[in-house]
């Protein structure tokens, strides 16, 4: 039978040539993910997460991404025109605010390793901005004072900030600075774990911000007292985000889990919520089933303008700008001519669209797959790579034990490599057992025919 026997070679030679190439992309793809910047950001094109209305509704100012470059835009709301306001070099401007006169805006400014710096310009001059703050410190959010020479800010050591969790020595403070003299005060010394979304009183007498203590709530500090408390814990009892008042504080809108996806058990959809501050009175303005951030209201209209991201929880986050009348509950997205990509080719992000989450667990099972295929025509041992890939498992898991009171950060790490490779040996050894099952009955087969042949 020298013919099956050359036709046997030729299967397991095209084998062979199969498992090298696949071994060679499974090789590729690891050191593009532990080489490659993994910013889902890196290429990305459109708006980013924060927004502001000025105080006559007739601008937004926001940040928008272009080939992963973010930089602060303005739009004029009756026509739809937008304006660059900003030019990043090196780094991304995001989060713009406008002041209380709408003449100048702060925003923040990050640099290569993600720590953000406070900036302050004015916006109709064209001036240089003036960089607040320092590199030595990561600033997450802030808010002007009601007569806008003051901006308050919470911030957090950078070379803490750069740390894993678990590892850092100081937590985020208030701050604020005067932006006439440059004069900084540091308002409290609680080194929190997270403070966000701050805003300020309009008598400029109490800041807000949320802060997580067994629920995400929103806190008031007073600045003549030195204190914080709960605001309205009596009314807001559950997990909310992005908390912002209007003018003259008696509305509250925030954004929220619907009650619908805490009752599904799966995903929470964030939706837009409108509170009265005198007697907690509570509606819900959204039903996107998705996520809704960054609501800032309009100052003459009863409408709050927002994000959502119809993408969610995706990265990078897709975010579409609208509009809800409270009084009406009519949703419209704001007509904005946003700025259109470059569209310069990239050869990295052709790279990226290959290489994403799944191709490297899906490349070791097609490899594993083929040597289950090649040792079990070749040599018979068609559970061999099926008990290797076990041994790396377990290599893995008990590696992730042993370090786990040394570098619990990375025992995680290791323990979630260790259950996607069980999930990986699972469904290499459910394909040798199919396989070997399906061959076995072809060889019983074949050998059926050959004996009625003869």
């Amino acid at each position: 039978m020298p013919g099956a026997g050359s036709e046997l070679m030729k299967n397991h030679r095209n084998l062979l040539i199969s498992i090298g190439i696949v071994a060679v992309l499974f090789v590729a793809a690891i050191i593009y993910t532990l080489v490659s910047n993994q910013d889902p950001y890196k290429f990305h094109s459109g708006l980013g997460s924060g927004l502001s209305v000025s105080p006559d509704d007739e601008t937004i100012l926001f940040s928008y991404y272009d080939q992963g470059a973010e930089a602060i835009f303005k739009g004029r709301l009756s026509d739809g025109e937008v304006e660059k306001v900003t030019e990043p070099v090196d780094e991304d401007h995001r989060m713009p605010q406008f002041s209380p006169n709408g003449e100048d805006i702060l925003y923040l400014s990050a640099g290569n390793e993600g720590v953000q710096s406070l900036q302050y310009m004015r916006i109709e001059s064209g001036s240089e901005p003036l960089q607040l703050t320092g590199m030595d410190v990561h600033v997450s959010t802030a808010a002007f004072s009601p007569d806008g020479k003051t901006i308050y800010y919470v911030a957090i050591p950078a070379e803490d900030f750069l740390k894993p969790e678990g590892e850092k020595e100081n937590g985020a403070d208030l701050f604020s600075v005067n932006t006439a003299y440059g004069e900084f005060l540091k308002l409290t010394d609680k080194d929190a774990f997270d403070m966000s979304k701050l805003s300020v009183s309009a008598d400029g007498t109490t800041l807000y911000y949320t802060e997580f203590d067994g629920i995400q709530q929103l806190i008031a500090y007073s600045l003549d007292e030195k204190v914080e408390s709960p605001y309205l814990p009596q009314f807001l009892k559950e997990d909310l985000y992005e908390p912002y008042f209007s003018e003259n504080q008696e509305l509250l809108a925030y954004t929220a889990a619907s009650e619908e996806s805490k009752k599904s058990g799966s995903l929470f959809e964030y939706e837009l919520f409108l509170m009265e501050t005198s007697n907690g009175e509570k509606r819900t303005l959204t039903d996107f089933h998705a996520s809704v951030t960054s609501p800032s209201f309009f100052h003459h209209e009863n409408r709050i303008a927002f994000l959502m991201q119809p993408n969610w929880p995706d990265q990078p986050e897709v975010y579409e700008a609208m509009a809800v009348d409270f009084d009406s509950g009519e949703i419209a997205p704001l007509t904005l001519e946003f700025p259109e990509s470059n569209n310069t080719f990239q050869p990295a992000a052709i790279a990226r669209l290959f290489v994403n989450p799944l191709t490297v667990p899906g490349l070791y099972i097609l490899l594993f797959g083929l040597l289950s295929v090649y040792f079990h025509s070749a040599l018979d041992k068609r559970y061999l790579p099926t008990k290797i890939s076990a041994v790396l498992t377990a290599i893995v898991f008990i590696v992730s034990c042993l370090i786990l009171f040394m570098n619990p950060w990375a025992a995680i790490g290791l323990f979630g490599l260790a259950a996607v490779l069980a999930f990986c040996t699972a469904l290499v050894f459910t394909f040798a057992y199919v396989y070997t099952g399906l061959t076995s009955s072809e060889d019983g087969d074949n050998e059926k025919s050959e004996i009625l042949k003869r």
